[in-house]
């Protein structure tokens, strides 16, 4: 398998979907984050004093928006990003 399509490094996802696109972890992990962001200010999700509660079952997907969701908060100062745990 080839290298990244965007940077050249080693793969870890093949996306049959966006025309066979390879991407290294960096790479993917930009994309996910640019996607996220893109939805959140399109549908004007998180305002300037919002605060918003993520619940973290401790798995990635929670734990993968978490830390979308506090890069994106840090742009924003008087919002506030809560994390609730549950079991």
């Amino acid at each position: 398998m080839r290298g990244c399509t965007l940077c050249g490094n080693t793969p870890v996802l093949y996306r049959k979907e966006h025309e066979g696109v390879v991407l290294g972890k960096k790479c993917f992990l930009t994309s996910v984050e640019s996607k996220v962001r893109r939805t959140i200010v399109g549908e004007k999700m998180l305002e300037s004093n919002d605060i918003v509660a993520v619940a973290l079952s401790g798995g990635k997907d929670s734990v993968a928006l978490l830390r979308i969701l506090h890069k994106i908060e840090k742009r924003r100062p008087n919002a506030r990003l809560v994390a609730i745990t549950i079991e």
